[in-house]
């Protein structure tokens, strides 16, 4: 016999609970939120918050849209979930009950401290880490919003670098960069293991300072100006064994570097392509998106997806949050992560069709943006 406190009780494919007259927590919480943010966003906020102490690290403990996850961050505090005091951050009484109906807990931290989870040591290319720590200080700065440009930390870029030496993807390979405010091109030739390396770059302070650079170490850098909206050089497609780029967090952004990179490289098997992306400006509804389309249309496989282990530095106008309380300080360190792919080519690649198409914001901004969080 049920008794009186289960009678009418039901429980759907979401695993909320709908008791008559009664609203659950988070039914209750899902009211003030839009759409597009999920049961699953919740928990994971939450998770983060009972896991990580220092508060800018939620996001990435949390692996949702920076924007999704601040809007569930105001909503929580303005309906009482959340209780910042004394420097601390905790979850109400009420935040306790919702975190227990969504079965959100502290999460360890397994992550290996030494590779941060990226799997490869770098620390055999020290010697060479110190002269590009040198000549990564001295890069052009005040970075171009208009091209979406940020750079990663010279460690990240390092443990990058140690994996693409892993997978023998520089030894003796021509190597394309599209796009390099981080000076990875310049990073691959001190190893002095790739045959060439080519940097397709628009910012013309980069083009000319990595140019440099090439003259002074004697680096096998060939560097070129070019807006990859527009068609690449003839003599540079299907040329390369490996290409490399950060592209921009939208959909649009991220298949234009990925499918201009694809267009470069040789055909058939065994060539490979790095890229990074972010669950902190993309939701896995967008990375699935782009999944399916590069797996369709190309004869290709995607061998490695590391967790973010790339950190990059904080930009210039970076902004607190100044009505969440526990984010009301910038964090003064990187707290921004990309994940880093790799993908590696079929035996019946054939080098993609170059195209042509409009340079716009769409390449570089939307709803899941980073600056949609401080948007009213």
């Amino acid at each position: 016999m049920q008794t009186c406190a289960t009678q009418g009780a039901t429980r759907d494919s979401n695993f909320e609970f709908h008791i008559s007259g009664f609203m659950s927590e988070y039914q209750n919480l899902k009211s003030k939120l839009p759409d597009h943010i999920t049961q699953g966003d919740v928990k994971k906020i939450l998770a983060a918050i009972l896991s990580e102490n220092a508060p800018w690290d939620w996001f990435t403990r949390a692996r949702i849209p920076f924007p999704f996850a601040v809007r569930i961050l105001r909503e929580l505090q303005d309906a009482g979930y959340l209780a910042f005091a004394n420097d601390k951050t905790q979850l109400t009484p009420r935040g306790q009950t919702l975190a227990h109906e969504l079965h959100a807990t502290a999460e360890p931290n397994m992550t290996c401290p030494r590779c941060a989870g990226s799997g490869a040591d770098w620390g055999a290319l020290q010697n060479i880490f110190e002269r590009y720590v040198e000549i990564y200080n001295a890069r052009p700065r005040n970075e171009n919003p208009e091209f979406d440009q940020g750079a990663m930390t010279p460690e990240s870029l390092f443990r990058r670098l140690a994996l693409m030496i892993h997978m023998g993807d520089l030894q003796g390979a021509r190597v394309v960069n599209l796009g390099d405010d981080d000076l990875a091109s310049v990073a691959i030739g001190l190893t002095g293991l790739a045959q060439s390396v080519t940097v397709l770059e628009i910012d013309e302070r980069i083009a000319a300072y990595i140019q440099a650079v090439a003259q002074k170490y004697n680096l096998p850098l060939t560097v070129r100006h070019q807006d990859l909206t527009q068609p690449l050089p003839s003599n540079l497609l299907g040329a390369f064994d490996t290409f490399v780029c950060d592209p921009p967090e939208t959909e649009q952004g991220l298949l234009l570097f990925v499918e201009k990179g694809l267009a470069l490289l040789r055909a058939g098997d065994a060539h490979a392509g790095y890229f990074g992306a972010t669950v902190m400006e993309a939701s896995l509804a967008k990375w699935a998106r782009w999944q399916k389309q590069l797996l369709n249309k190309h004869e290709i496989a995607f061998t490695h997806i590391l967790p973010p282990f790339t950190e990059y530095a904080p930009w210039p106008d970076e902004k607190p949050l100044t009505d969440i309380p526990a984010l009301a300080t910038l964090a003064g360190r990187p707290w921004y992560r990309f994940a880093f792919y790799r993908l590696e080519t079929l035996p019946a690649f054939q080098p993609a069709a170059d195209f042509e198409t409009e340079l716009s914001q769409v390449f570089y901004f939307d709803y899941e943006g980073y600056y949609e969080a401080w948007k009213a």
